[in-house]
Order: C-alpha cells, then structure tokens, then sequence
C-alpha cells in the first residue's frame, strides 16, 4: 500500500493581506488565518486520518500552522521536525516588496536579484520530499508555501483541467508516495465560508 504525503499551505498572514511578496522572509499569521488552520486540522481529522509524521518550513508561519492544526484536530501538537528544504521561493530583494513588483512567470528571473530559479525551488522541494518519505513514514503532515505547492503540483499535474486547480490559504495537496515517486490523488479544499463574516478581525494576535 502507497504511503501518503498531505502538503498544507500555511494560514493567512500579515503580508498576505497587505499584498507584500513574501518568501524567505516572514509575516506572522492573522486572526483569520489562525481560524484557516484550525479548520484545517478538524477537517483532516474528520476523514479519520492518523499521522505519523509532522515535518514543517522553518517560517514561523508554517510553524504555527501545524501546531495549530494539530491542536484542533487531534488535539494535541506532535514532535515535528523544521526544514529548510521545505522553505518558499526566495524572491532576493524583492522579498517584503509589494506584490505588483513581482515577476511571472518567475523563471531565473530573480536570480540576478540574490533569489531562486523556479528550476531550484522545485528540485529544492522535491528532494526534500523524497528524502522525508524515504524515511519509511506511512503518512506525513508537511506544511509548506504557496508557491512550492503549486510548483509541485503543476510539475506532476501538467495539464489540470482549467478552474480546477485551488490556490488559497491551508488548502491541502494528497500525494502517494511509491517506487521513490510521488503521485497526486486529490487537493482538499476546507470549508472556510464561516470565515467569511467581515466582523472576524485580521489583526494579528497572540496565541
């Protein structure tokens, strides 16, 4: 039996709201996106899943995201391990600058900036997947980016049938993992709509 990756991006931060490009440099999580990640981990827990793994981007924002997650669905916040490899698209000077400055498609642009290629994120990503799963895990909890999980996706998933590939906040990537190779199963999207009340502040707090 395959084992399974589930990727899940992070919730909404401060820069998300603010439009500011953010890669290797980080913002903290809103109100709204710690409620995102809550969700998040109660939706996975509703389809009975067990982890045996918890892997997490040393960005404070993925970090809270797991724990958060973890903690509404399970109820507890495992020993997980931080890895850089698992880190967003460095976007080099352009990081914490606003986000109509920014480049598509990416390409090498941003390496002439002190940034990453999109040929060097995904084999950054990638290799650091497969050495996570070559561990011999069953099934992994790994939270990540947006823009590495849409790399990853679209370097598996080619040719998507248009309007059905979701990009927001703690959506979450389904993987198999066999033979040393990862294969998509399905992309699960929470139910945010109690979220969408105006009245829920953005603001960052404190846990």
């Amino acid at each position: 039996m395959p084992a399974e990756l589930y990727i899940l991006r992070h919730g909404e931060t401060l820069f998300n709201i603010q439009h500011k490009t953010q890669g290797w440099c980080d913002s903290p999580l809103t109100a709204r996106g710690m409620e995102q990640a809550r969700q998040a981990g109660r939706t996975l827990a509703a389809r009975g899943i067990q982890f045996d793994a918890w892997y997490s981007s040393t960005s404070e924002r993925c970090c809270d995201t797991l724990e958060l997650a973890c903690e509404a669905g399970w109820g507890v916040v495992p020993a997980y391990e931080r890895d850089k490899g698992l880190k967003e698209f460095n976007f080099g000077a352009f990081e914490a600058k606003d986000q109509c400055l920014e480049h598509f498609p990416h390409g090498d642009f941003y390496v002439e900036f002190g940034g990453e290629s999109e040929d060097a994120v995904l084999e950054r990503f990638s290799a650091t997947l497969l050495k996570i799963m070559a561990r011999g895990h069953q099934r992994v909890l790994a939270v990540s980016h947006g823009g590495t999980g849409i790399m990853l996706f679209h370097s598996l998933v080619p040719h998507p049938e248009p309007g059905t590939v979701p990009f927001g906040n703690c959506i979450c990537y389904r993987y198999a993992y066999e033979d040393g190779a990862l294969r998509w199963l399905e992309t699960i999207v929470p139910d945010f709509s109690a979220l969408d009340d105006p009245s829920l502040p953005t603001q960052v707090t404190y846990r």
